[in-house]
């Protein structure tokens, strides 16, 4: 049971993780663009991804990891406590910061068009959390790789 846990758990840290860094890149790429048109559907393309991807496989990768943890580890260790510590955080940015404020740019590039200055400025405040976010991703796969304190 334990593998498969740790299988699901890895998995859904590919596509959480990898998700993550992925957006960024293209949240760069799609930044310096010369269609006013790209960036507001990048928007509504990385809101749909939240909700439908990345949002089931953080939880998805949280169940599995309390399983694993319930079955070989304690939630008394420190990497353990401090990387569900930094999940949490993720989970509250993300739902009282990036969903309200991705509904917020949907409505600017709705009434404003796809040149809203109000629009493009949220937009880049949500990716740049987004890359706040991404560097707790870093340090909770550090957390899960080297384990500091147990001893294995």
């Amino acid at each position: 049971m334990y593998l498969l846990l740790l299988y699901v758990h890895i998995v859904c840290a590919v596509i959480w993780v990898g998700g993550a860094f992925f957006s960024q890149l293209l949240a760069l790429r799609v930044a310096r663009s010369t269609d006013p048109a790209d960036l507001p559907k990048l928007g509504r393309n990385m809101e749909f991804l939240g909700m439908r991807v990345f949002l089931p496989a953080s939880i998805l990768l949280f169940l599995a990891g309390l399983g694993m943890v319930a079955q070989q580890w304690s939630f008394g260790q420190t990497w353990i406590a401090a990387a569900i510590a930094l999940w949490i955080l993720s989970v509250i940015a993300g739902a009282i910061y990036v969903g309200p404020r991705t509904q917020k740019v949907a409505a600017f590039f709705e009434t404003e068009g796809p040149t809203s200055t109000a629009g493009r400025e949220l937009l880049g405040r949500i990716f740049l959390v987004s890359r706040l976010e991404l560097v707790s991703f870093a340090i909770i796969i550090a957390l899960m790789v080297f384990k500091p304190g147990s001893g294995g």
